[in-house]
Formats: structure tokens, sequence, C-alpha cells
């Protein structure tokens, strides 16, 4: 946790100063990239990194282990790949977007590598490797900028935190290196059984957050989308702060407590903690978006203002849901997580329809619709698993 305020306030406070000097629309064709990447990546990946933080510590043998290696490798390249081409077939390619990529195709195999290496819960090497490495990437481009360098610097920071990454984690001992052995159509299909769920799941939330961005850029351009990518990041600042719990503490104490009742109680507990200071949060958002985020990031980020508003619902809901997922993903109940996906797209939808019929800009519908949608997925999700484990 104070790894992650330091990350969270030091990037915060050199976004205030990047978007001094850069545009909207070089945010926002950086974050089409972005959105890009991550839906395809999403598609791609089989969550080899869920399967290994959740395996029994008898099913990890040396057999598996080399599967699940494998398999995160060839996933990689083939995400890659396809990323490429796809940048390629829309005229977005050049250097910074190549390079953007490969970094971020790298950076993907590192994290389904430390997998491995979480399993045994070494927070504090973590904490400081990850601090260390992504406040120098913050202080680099705090340099950069007030040099004179232009939008690159957005660039420059993702392959700078990749690369560095890299380096700190095998530092250490954090990444796992087994033999390769191509995988066979039974390692694949043993790999896509255990998948199942989890990359239906995962497909269906970097859909919604990355289309939704894709949508903005595609209907208003690189400026809305900058906006857009702005707002959204504002919404996201008490996820970055509570990350390290809801998204990696809470997953792995999850896989490591097989007493189902305690890991239920230990589920409630931690959203009855966090929900009320998460909609303070939310109730600032919405007042106060208004004067904040033009004094903050200047008058020409103005119309990021209402849709922060509109995100309100994300700030207060973003992280109750992440301990939610964590917690179906590890206790294998994620049919209740997809019922809660599909409450999510349908609360999403019905803000859509109202922008259709012209009650409101698309914009600020779609903003609306992210809150919208966390609030209901949170409140299916936890009513199917209460009815489900009422007997227990």
């Amino acid at each position: 946790m104070a790894g992650q305020v330091i990350q969270a306030v030091t990037g915060f406070g050199v976004n205030l100063v990047l978007v001094r000097y850069l545009l909207p629309e070089e945010f926002g064709r950086f974050a089409l990239i972005l959105a890009a990447a991550a839906l395809v990546f999403s598609i791609l990946s089989l969550r080899i990194d869920t399967m290994i933080i959740r395996a029994p510590v008898d099913q990890l043998n040396g057999r598996v282990r080399e599967r699940y290696f494998s398999g995160m490798i060839v996933e990689t390249l083939v995400s890659s790949s396809v990323l490429i081409f796809w940048v390629t077939w829309s005229d977005d390619i050049d250097i910074w977007a190549l390079g953007l990529i490969i970094a971020l195709g790298l950076r993907h195999w590192v994290h389904q590598n430390k997998a491995f290496f979480e399993r045994s819960m070494p927070y504090r090497k973590l904490a400081i490797m990850e601090t260390v490495t992504l406040t120098a990437a913050h202080v680099l481009v705090l340099v950069l900028i007030l040099s004179g360098y232009g939008a690159s610097v957005l660039y420059i920071r993702e392959y700078f935190l990749t690369f560095a990454g890299v380096i700190g984690l095998w530092a250490v001992g954090g990444i796992t290196i087994c033999r390769f052995v191509w995988p066979g159509w039974g390692d694949w299909r043993s790999l896509m059984t255990e998948a199942r769920g989890m990359w239906l799941d995962a497909v269906l939330e970097n859909s919604f957050n990355r289309v939704i961005i894709l949508v903005v850029g595609l209907v208003g351009g690189d400026r809305a989308a900058g906006f857009f990518f702005q707002a959204q990041r504002l919404a996201h600042v008490p996820q970055q702060f509570l990350g390290p719990i809801v998204s990696r503490v809470s997953g792995v104490w999850f896989g490591q407590t097989e007493n189902r009742v305690e890991r239920r109680n230990g589920r409630d507990k931690l959203l009855i903690t966090l929900a009320p200071p998460l909609l303070i949060i939310a109730v600032a958002c919405f007042f106060l978006a208004d004067p904040v985020v033009p004094w903050l990031f200047g008058e020409r980020w103005a119309p990021s203002a209402p849709l922060l508003a509109a995100m309100s619902g994300m700030a207060a809901f973003l992280s109750l849901f992440e301990v939610l997922k964590s917690y179906c993903w590890i206790a294998q109940q994620v049919r209740w997580l997809l019922v809660g996906r599909i409450a999510q797209y349908a609360g999403c939808g019905m803000l859509v329809g109202v922008s259709v019929m012209g009650y409101m800009p698309g914009d600020l519908a779609l903003a609306t619709g992210i809150s919208v949608a966390y609030g209901l997925a949170v409140l299916v999700v936890i009513t199917a698993l209460w009815r489900a484990e009422r007997d227990w």
C-alpha cells in the first residue's frame, strides 16, 4: 500500500505537468493504441497467471509448470503479431506505436510469469522494485517534457517501465525460466478447459472498458478520446491506491485460504471496510469535478469535468467489483461473475439507448453508463453469491 501511494501520487503529479504541455488529441491517440492492445491481449490471453496462483502446491509439478510457461510464451507472440497487423491495417503504425506494441507484449509475458513468484506473497520485494521503477519512469518523463520533448514522452515512459521492470523483477528473483515445450493439442485443451470461465470474463471486462474508448475515438476523434481518457483516469485513482489489496493480495489470500467459510467472511469484511470511503470519494467527484478539473489541468481540459462527474459511480464501485472478481476467479464461482458482466453491459446499454433517443450527448451517456454498469454489477454479483452461500 505504501508503495502504491507513492506511485499514484507521483503519477498524478507528473500527469498534471503533462496536460499543460500536451494536447488532448495527443493523449487520445496514445489512449486508442493502449485500448487496442488491451483488447487484443484480453481476447487471446488464457489468464495463465491466475491458473498458477490458484494451483495447489502438489499439482504445480514440473510438467504443469512447463505447460504454463510455454503457453504464456506462445500467447504473447501470437497476441503481439495480431496487434501489429491491426495497427498496420488501420494506418496508425509508426516507430513509436511499433515500439509500444513490443513493450506491451514483453510486459504481458512478464506479468504472467510473475505469478510463479507471487504465489509466495513476497510483496515487500515486489513493492520496492515496482515503486522504484515507476517513480524513475515518472521522473524521466518529467525531465523530458520540460526539456522540450512532445507526445513521444508517453511512449518512452512505457518503454522504460517495461524494460526496467524486467530488470528489476529479475534482480529480486521474480522471473521463472522453465524448459520450453511446444504445447500439443492435449496441452491447449487442458489450458482452455481451465481458462474457460476466466477467459470469457476477462474478454467481457476488457471489451467493456476498451471498446468504449475506441467508440469515443471513432465518433469524436482523438480529441474527444483524450478528454474521456483523462476523466476515466481520474475516476480510476481510488483503484490505483487500493489495487495492491483488492486485485493482488486479496486474490492470493483467497487462493491460499482453503476453508470456504473463512474465505467468504474475509471477502465480506473487505467489502464492508472499503465501501464507506469509496462512497465519500464518489460524492466528491460528482460535486467537485466542475471546479477542480479546470483548476488542475487548465481550461482546455474543462470538457473532462462533466465526464468525471458522470463517472463518479466508477470511483465508488470499481474497487468493490475487483474484490468480487478476485474472489470469484479463485473460488471458481465465475458463473456469478459472468452474470454480473451481463448486468454491466445492460446498465451501460440503457444509457446508450438514452443517447440514441437524443436525451443525452454520446460521450456523457457512455460516462454515465460506466457508473451504472459497475453499480449494477456489484449489486448482482454480491446478491448471487449471498444466495448461493446462504447454507454454508
